[in-house]
C-alpha cells in the first residue's frame, strides 16, 4: 500500500475511535490517538502545514494565554511550537494526570525545555479532532 494511502487510512481511522469510542480506557485511547496524529503527520512535514495553512492557537482550540513555556522565547511561542511541544511530551511521556473523584478530568503535558499545559480530557479530544482535520 502506498505511504500516503496509509497515513489517510490511519487518519480516518483515528477520527472514527475519537468520534464512536465510548469504553472504560477513553482516555489512555485518547493519549494514543493523539501521539499517533503529533507524531505522524510531523514527521511527514506537518510544520511545514502550519506555517503555510497558517494554522494559530485559535484553529486548534487552545488558548494560549493557558500555557506556560518555561524557556521558550516569546517569538517562538506559536501554535507550530505547541504542537512540537506537545509532541515531546506525548512521545517521551511526560503527562501527568489530574483526577477528581477517581475520574480523570485533566492531563498535564510537559517537556524538557520547561513547556508546562493542563488541559481537560474534553479539550484534549478536540485538540486531536482539529489535528486529524488539518492532516486529512
Amino acid at each position: 500500500m502506498e505511504r500516503q494511502v496509509v497515513e489517510k487510512d490511519f487518519v480516518a481511522r483515528t477520527m472514527h475511535i475519537l468520534e464512536n469510542y465510548d469504553g472504560p480506557y477513553g482516555v489512555t485511547l485518547l493519549i494514543n490517538c493523539l501521539l499517533g496524529l503529533i507524531v505522524l503527520p510531523r514527521e511527514r512535514g506537518f510544520n511545514r502545514v502550519c506555517h503555510q495553512e497558517g494554522i494559530g492557537f485559535s484553529d486548534l482550540g487552545i488558548d494560549p494565554q493557558e500555557i506556560c513555556w518555561g524557556r521558550i522565547a516569546e517569538q517562538e511561542q506559536t501554535a507550530s511550537r505547541f504542537l512540537q511541544c506537545m509532541r515531546n511530551s506525548v512521545a517521551h511521556i511526560k503527562i501527568e494526570s489530574i483526577s477528581e473523584q477517581g475520574e480523570i478530568e485533566s492531563l498535564r503535558f510537559k517537556d524538557q525545555s520547561g513547556f508546562e499545559v493542563v488541559m481537560k480530557i474534553e479539550k484534549v479530544k478536540e485538540l486531536a479532532t482539529k489535528l486529524a482535520q488539518y492532516v486529512q
